[in-house]
């Protein structure tokens, strides 16, 4: 990261950071300031969540830096600029309440990144994953498939062997055709060099052909460039989506939606299928609602990254699932 360039953390964190930087400022009479991290807090040499760091040597103006401490242990600071002298000089009776709260801020901001970090390692466990059931129990599930042909093959035989042979074949026939359905699912679609929409397109026209659904796509605004967590957790999501729809929808038609706006983009899957109750799933602790741990899934991962997400459900009214993440 180049001195001077903001972080993105969750839009959550970048408002609160503003605000409490808006308050500091008014209270303190200042003209502006920042909220910065230590290099190499979160990750970077410069890392601003708020403001705009400025040397104390730009024009006629009085810097004051305050630390902003975890521990005991400086993580970053929160920053003042006058065009004056201050006078009176900055009441301190609550500074230390409002640098706690940045401190608090610059925590969240590095959890945040932490959790997008996370998402990435899952993403690349889950492609060594894929890698591993190709290299072995598909050989090995081929390998017999092989041997069970070469044996029917062979020539006549009883009838009731030849029977079960062929019963045996399609046993790993049908276990193929699903692994196979899983690894061209799960491989990644080069999530760092391909455009978020080329990547919807693509994921849109593979569930199409595997489950013979009709899916439609809009696209409203401008769809910003996601940084890579957030393209790998969007195309996670739609899948995840798309598969409940296919599996629970009962109906063969639904619709995605991609809204971008200035600071993320909103991701919707509907379908006017049976519907269902959503609180049975993502609220109820019993042991047949964890098996359904797909909508708590979707749920966590955007949550991970500062985003939001929202269900709208009911029996026979269809299924409505929007995710915001901030770019």
């Amino acid at each position: 990261m180049r001195s001077g360039e903001t972080i993105e953390p969750g839009e959550p964190v970048r408002v609160a950071a503003r605000e409490l930087l808006r308050l500091a400022i008014a209270w303190l009479g200042a003209e502006r300031g920042w909220i910065a991290a230590h290099p190499g807090w979160l990750g970077a040499a410069e890392t601003l969540l708020a403001g705009a760091r400025e040397p104390e040597a730009a024009g006629a103006c009085f810097v004051r830096r305050f630390p902003l401490k975890e521990e005991g242990v400086e993580i970053g600071e929160l920053g003042l600029i006058w065009t004056r002298e201050p006078n009176p000089e900055p009441d301190a009776s609550a500074m230390p309440a409002l640098l706690r709260t940045a401190a608090a801020l610059l925590r969240l901001a590095r959890e945040q990144q932490a959790s997008r970090r996370l998402l990435h390692v899952q993403e690349q466990e889950l492609c060594r994953i894929v890698l591993d059931i190709h290299d072995g129990p598909v050989q090995d599930i081929f390998a017999a498939l092989s041997q069970i042909q070469l044996l029917l093959r062979a020539g006549p035989r009883g009838r009731a062997t030849r029977r079960r042979l062929e019963q045996a074949a399609r046993l790993p026939e049908r276990s193929l055709t699903e692994i196979r359905t899983f690894i061209g699912a799960f491989r990644p679609p080069e999530f760092e060099h391909r455009p978020l929409l080329a990547m919807v397109h693509g994921l849109i026209l593979q569930h199409e052909v595997l489950t013979g659904h009709e899916v439609h796509l809009e696209v409203e605004g401008n769809l910003p460039a996601p940084p890579l967590p957030v393209k790998i957790a969007l195309y996670r999501l739609l899948q995840e989506a798309l598969n409940n729809a296919a599996r629970y929808a009962g109906v063969s038609r639904y619709t995605v939606r991609l809204r971008g706006e200035p600071h993320g983009l909103w991701l919707e899957v509907r379908d006017e299928g049976q519907g269902f109750d959503p609180g049975r799933y993502l609220e109820n602790p019993s042991p047949e609602a964890m098996r359904h741990f797909g909508l708590r899934g979707m749920r966590d991962r955007a949550e991970l990254l500062g985003g939001r997400f929202e269900i709208e459900s009911a029996p026979g009214r269809g299924t409505s699932i929007r995710v915001w993440l901030p770019c």
